[in-house]
């Protein structure tokens, strides 16, 4: 297996953990709850329901990345490893079978960036 097929799988098997995470049936929403500025978030669980109250700006933070703003986030990032899975393959049949790229690609590596805190992230792979 190459450097990029490690990179690629590495990245697939972080997107299959982010995907889960995000599928265990929670629902985010935030709200104003007075008028000094605090939101309160609702983390609705199948099992307890968890209600954080914070500031503002903070609030708003927890309730964009909600399940389903990731999930999207992952589905858009699988199109865009597919094609580039894709263009590489096309590369190479047009080169006889060459690998025109043989180093990580910088737009995978910037992906993979966002998980450096994972144990099977290599240091090679920083962008």
């Amino acid at each position: 297996m190459s450097d990029m097929d490690d990179l690629i799988a590495f990245l697939r098997a972080r997107l299959d953990e982010d995907a889960a995470l995000a599928t265990s049936g929670e629902t985010w929403s935030a709200f104003d709850e007075s008028t000094q500025g605090t939101r309160r978030v609702d983390v609705d669980h199948s099992f307890e329901r968890v209600v954080a109250c914070t500031r503002s700006w903070r609030g708003e933070h927890i309730a964009r990345h909600d399940p389903a703003r990731t999930l999207r986030e992952v589905d858009a990032k699988r199109v865009l490893l597919a094609d580039y899975e894709r263009f590489v393959a096309e590369r190479r049949s047009m080169m006889g079978g060459w690998d025109s790229y043989p180093e990580p690609s910088p737009v995978l590596t910037a992906f993979a960036a966002v998980y450096a805190d994972h144990p099977d992230y290599r240091p090679e792979w920083r962008p």
